[in-house]
């Protein structure tokens, strides 16, 4: 049990370094009109609660933060990632 939590906390702060390490992304305006234009520029219409995970993935919460704030598991927000991008054009740049 003590190595599963050693093995996390190394993996979080290693996350953060490598988050450090990269140039500063511009900021993403999360206003309604740009959200309602990102939304506009999706192939497929997003669900109620995929609409809530990319107002967050916008605000630029961490995946442990998106977790603890929709009461489900980091691997379920990895997934609701992955479908998001589905919806989108393969050559559209999503800010996350």
């Amino acid at each position: 049990m003590v190595g599963i939590l050693v093995l996390l906390t190394v993996n979080i702060h290693f996350r953060q370094w490598k988050r450090s390490k990269q140039p500063a992304a511009q900021p993403y305006d999360p206003t309604p009109k740009s959200f309602e234009a990102l939304l506009a520029s999706a192939m497929k219409p997003l669900s109620p609660m995929e609409r809530r995970y990319l107002r967050l993935f916008l605000e630029e919460k961490t995946t442990e933060e998106i977790a603890a704030a929709m009461h489900v598991e980091p691997s379920s927000v990895y997934t609701m990632k992955y479908r998001i991008r589905k919806k989108f054009p393969a050559d559209f740049s999503l800010p996350f």
